[in-house]
């Protein structure tokens, strides 16, 4: 699968909240890096499994999402960027909003490091 089409259908499955089949199908089940150095609890995970517990831990502390947008992506040969919007409420009750560049790579026809900037 070619970048580009990576990146159609990352971004409809993203939009569409399948974070799952992602993860199943774009993504290589062990090489795949998650790097985020902003992040005290996650700044670097490796693998699949790893990137669904972290997803599972963060989702734990979320009571309710008030909106998510999922912006455009751009490609290079072996990149993707794609801007990230989410507005949630805490379990803690405090309000929370990201704005981010999620910049992925791309090797063999699959997602091998996805990396946030915010």
């Amino acid at each position: 699968m070619t970048t580009q089409l990576i990146a159609e259908k990352l971004t409809s499955l993203l939009r569409e909240g399948k974070f799952e089949e992602i993860y199943d199908t774009l993504f290589d089940q062990e090489k795949v890096k998650h790097v985020e150095p902003q992040s005290p609890h996650f700044p670097d995970v490796t693998g699949v499994n790893a990137l669904k517990e972290k997803d599972s831990v963060m989702a734990g502390n979320i009571a309710e999402v008030h909106s998510m947008e999922i912006g455009d992506a751009i490609t290079s040969k072996d990149f993707i960027a794609l801007p990230y919007k989410m507005s949630f409420k805490m379990k803690d009750g405090n309000k929370a909003e990201l704005d981010e560049l999620i910049v992925y790579q791309v090797e063999n026809g699959k997602i091998i490091l996805e990396q946030f900037f915010y």
